[in-house]
């Protein structure tokens, strides 16, 4: 087995696990989602990996294990991050259904009020 075939699976696995975190962490807010699906595909790949290259699944599974509590410190951090923004966003959803709230009442007394 030549020294380049395995180290370009362990730099795809790393930028593949940074894109799943910042694509599920940061644009569609399941934090949880992105350590568990790292994980299972890594683990995937770790019973795989053994047809095609002298390895054992040992070491490929505890690197999906490794990569799994990175992503899960990325998710933390990005819950962390982004919990501000998250809060704010539910004060003005609801002040606008509160306004909006306002207006249908406002609206539905002077249509019932000719005068």
């Amino acid at each position: 087995m030549s020294y380049m075939e395995i180290p370009n699976f362990l730099l795809i696995s790393i930028v593949s696990m940074l894109l799943l975190s910042m694509i599920f962490g940061l644009l569609t807010s399941r934090f949880i989602l992105a350590p568990v699906l790292t994980f299972v595909l890594l683990a995937i790949a770790a019973f795989i990996l053994p047809n095609f290259f002298d390895i054992t699944y040992q070491p490929l599974l505890g690197y999906a294990t490794f990569l799994a509590v990175i992503s899960l410190i990325l998710s933390i951090l990005f819950w962390y991050l982004t919990r501000d923004r998250r809060r704010q966003k539910k004060i003005r959803r609801e002040a606008e259904l509160q306004r909006e709230g306002f207006e249908n009442t406002y609206n539905r007394r002077e249509k019932n009020n000719p005068f």
